[in-house]
């Protein structure tokens, strides 16, 4: 009776560790699988349509300036703007975010608007080089402000 016990012990435990094994070859599995497909990212310019500013720069404010560029697609998105130069001149590139996703769509119309925020630190008048695009022979176009600063 004894032998039968520990047959049937060890019959019970190889059953068992079966679907231990399965179990765990399993969760492996899925646990090395990524749902997420691979994402591309890189920055971008962006092609500027606009820039609206104020007439005037006051010394020691803030200036808000908006920035309008196009959205070639529904994975680009506003980034940051790339500020070159020193005061009171500066060059400046409107950078987009563009992750490919595989299931982008063109968007060849779409204008958005991003702000650039300025605080005066000079009180000699400024110079802002937007960065608008390049033309078709691959010369750079800059959309320029020359801006006065008053104190008050």
């Amino acid at each position: 009776m004894k032998l039968k016990r520990n047959h049937f012990k060890e019959m019970y435990l190889k059953n068992n560790m079966k679907h231990y094994y399965l179990l765990f070859c399993l969760t492996l599995f899925f646990a090395s699988c990524s749902i997420d497909d691979p994402k591309i990212v890189t920055i971008q310019n962006a092609t500027l349509v606009d820039v609206t500013a104020p007439d005037t720069l006051t010394f020691q404010q803030t200036e808000v300036f908006q920035v309008s560029y196009k959205n070639p697609t529904t994975c680009h998105s506003f980034e940051n703007f790339d500020i070159l130069g020193e005061e009171p001149e500066f060059t400046i590139r409107t950078e987009t975010r563009f992750e490919e996703t595989f299931d982008c769509e063109d968007t060849p119309n779409a204008i958005e608007i991003a702000e650039f925020e300025y605080t005066v630190e000079s009180q000699e008048d400024h110079v802002f080089k937007f960065l608008a695009g390049a033309s078709d022979s691959g010369q750079l176009q800059f959309i320029t402000l020359e801006l006065p600063v008053k104190i008050e």
